[in-house]
Formats: C-alpha cells, structure tokens, sequence
C-alpha cells in the first residue's frame, strides 16, 4: 500500500477522534443533567462494547454487519451529541435490537421509525427514500433514529418529555401540554432509563 493510504487513512482517524472529543465536551458541559448525558462522564464506550452488546442480542444481521453498525452507533451519536449508550437503550425498548421489528402501529426497524416520520427524515437529511426497504436498512434506521432522537431533546430539554415524544410522537405531545393534560409516558421512559442503567453497567467493565 501506498503511503498517501496510510497519511490518508491516519487523518481520517485522526478527525474522527477529535470529532469525538468535541462533541463528548459538548454532552458533559450541557445544562441538562440528565440521563441522556449522564454515561458520558468518563467518555463514550469502546466500539468493543457496542459490537458485544450486538451480539449478545438477536439482531437478525451477521456479524460483519454489526460490526458496521456499532461504527455508525458511536459515530452518529458523537455528530448528533447523544450518549451511545442511551441510543442502545433507545434501541433495545423499542425493537430488542431485532432489525426486522415491526410494530402493530407501523413502525419499524431498530429504533421503531414511522414510514411518515421516516420520509420527513430522509428529506432533511439528504437520504434517498425508498419506502419501508430503507427503515429496514439497519445503519439508515439509526442514522434516521439517533438524529430525529437529538432534535427532541434540543426541542424538549427534558430526558421525559424527549423519550415521550418520541414515542408518542412531538405533534401529540405538544397538543396535551398545550390542552395541560397528561403528557407522561411513564412506563415507556422507564424501560429506556433501566435499559440504560443496566447497559451503564456492563460498559463499566471495558
């Protein structure tokens, strides 16, 4: 291999790792304090972490794709200032990490992505629409999932509401705060936040 491959390759790395850092000091110094920055104290987890919580699951995808996906994980997470572990919480509430989920209501993939929501998705960010096929394609779904997740949390400014929202959608939400009834999602919040306590744990050992 050429030298240029590996100066090329080693600025890649190089930009990827600081892009990290930026965003992992963006999370930690943000005025939330709350469970979506929380796993980022003491940096993101290992892409090792990722991969064998992957595996552990049924993913319904082999090994190399998993591999790919833990990749798209961390990277997106850091570009959308999210905590990694909080979008593997996400992720294994709503579909138990099984790519092919398809809920009663419509919405599929990893993170449990409306076809509507999906389309507005794909628009803004310059995705190529191809109907349910490309909720189904694991790195789109969490590309799709992690930023729709980061623009409810700027939105909301609240870990509760941002989870609600997302699972009973923003336009609903808003209507019940704006009526002032009941906008809590209780038990889907809880499941996220003991899905996300327990991950927590096990990354305290990579």
């Amino acid at each position: 291999m050429s030298l240029n491959y590996f100066r090329n390759t080693n600025l890649k790395r190089a930009l990827l790792i600081a892009g990290l850092a930026v965003a992992i000091e963006t999370c930690v110094n943000a005025p939330y304090g709350a469970a979506l920055w929380q796993g980022l104290a003491d940096g993101p987890p290992g892409k090792s972490y990722i991969v064998d919580v992957l595996k552990d699951s049924h993913t319904g995808l082999r090994p190399l794709d998993e591999l790919k996906l833990a990749q798209v994980i961390l990277v997106e997470s850091a570009a959308n200032k999210v905590d990694p572990v909080f979008v593997l919480a996400l992720i294994k509430t709503e579909s138990g990490f099984f790519n092919w989920s398809r809920s009663l209501g419509g919405a599929l993939g990893l993170m449990q992505i409306l076809p509507s929501t999906g389309k507005e998705l794909a628009a803004k960010l310059n995705l190529k629409w191809k109907g349910e096929a490309t909720l189904l394609d694991p790195y789109l779904n969490v590309k799709m999932g992690i930023h729709y997740l980061s623009d409810l949390k700027d939105r909301y400014n609240d870990t509760d509401l941002t989870l609600t929202a997302y699972n009973a959608g923003p336009g609903t939400t808003d209507s019940r705060i704006r009526l002032g009834e009941d906008v809590s999602q209780e038990e889907f919040v809880s499941r996220v936040l003991d899905n996300y306590r327990d991950l927590l744990g096990r990354a305290d050992y990579y």
